[in-house]
């Protein structure tokens, strides 16, 4: 394999956008190898190789999928001959003395002037041709495109891990203003739940005759509109969403993209209940600013393999 697996050596949060770039020079020619990183949901490859190293292709496939998790990866590479060999064309003698012979041939049963300058026959077919890549060392050729596609594959991983190192503390931060958040929305609303629950019934009690009033009965249906409003639960699965989302990035056990992209997925839903049950104008306003804050880890999510 052109590079070491990453899983060896444990893991670092990384995204996935990023690019590498790598030259090699070997005698005559210079190979270039550029790999771009963009986001996807999977792992998805794409190799443009020349065709004097494509029996590399799948040695690079296997490299690329054993360094990363997710992301569409494009890879391209090219030689460019230089020096002696950039410039170096090569006369097929015998395929000139053909032309030379048949010239001579044609001037002498056509009674024309003969002969064929040299300019004319180098832009006849067959007879020059300039160095291609396939002429030259084949073995040199093939190891000079290992190395510069294990030094760009590894500049790309670098530039992924060192944007991914950019948005670990965003992560951070944003799951715990989240929590500072959820704390005075729960309390708020059970003080609001109480209150609701004593004006209906004072209300109740002033609309209906008291000697027509099942108070066991109003006890039952003020609790459960009670219930409606309270946001206890939502409020524990949030707090152990985050608590979880918190483990995952500081996990180095592996890619931690799509964990967090459920992790959210789940606390958005969470949200939207409490939204739902919250009444009170400043803790809605509350449960929005969460919202805003979850919708922006979401996107930066998307971007973590």
């Amino acid at each position: 394999m052109l590079y070491e697996s990453p899983h060896l050596r444990g893991y670092l949060m990384e995204s996935m956008t990023g690019f590498g770039r790598a030259e090699t020079a070997g005698d005559g020619f210079t190979v270039t190898v550029e790999a771009k990183s963009l986001n996807h949901r999977s792992l998805s490859v794409s190799l443009k190789l020349p065709e004097v190293i494509s029996a590399l292709e799948p040695e690079v496939r296997k490299t690329v999928g054993g360094m990363f998790d997710r992301g569409r990866i494009r890879l391209d590479a090219s030689v460019e001959l230089s020096g002696d060999s950039g410039s170096r064309v090569s006369v097929n003698m015998e395929t000139a003395s053909l032309y030379i012979a048949a010239a001579e041939l044609l001037s002498k049963d056509n009674e024309c002037v003969g002969g064929i300058s040299a300019g004319e026959l180098l832009n006849l077919p067959g007879v020059a041709a300039r160095t291609e890549p396939s002429m030259l060392d084949r073995k040199e050729l093939t190891a000079a495109f290992r190395g510069a596609i294990s030094r760009a594959l590894a500049e790309l991983r670098e530039n992924r891990r060192r944007e991914g190192a950019a948005l670990e503390p965003l992560f951070r931060e944003g799951f715990s203003n989240i929590r500072e958040l959820t704390t005075p929305v729960l309390a708020q609303q059970k003080e609001t739940v109480a209150e609701r629950y004593e004006r209906l019934k004072i209300r109740i009690s002033d609309l209906l005759d008291d000697s027509r009033l099942d108070e066991d009965r109003m006890m039952q249906e003020l609790a459960l509109l009670a219930d409606r409003s309270d946001v206890t639960e939502e409020v524990q699965r949030l707090l152990c969403h985050l608590d979880y989302a918190v483990e995952i990035v500081d996990s180095d056990d592996g890619p931690v993209g799509r964990k967090l992209e459920f992790l959210i997925q789940e606390m958005h839903r969470e949200m939207n209940t409490m939204g739902a049950k919250v009444d009170d104008p400043e803790q809605s306003l509350k449960v929005i600013e969460m919202k805003n804050i979850l919708s922006s880890l979401k996107e930066q999510a998307a971007n973590i393999e």
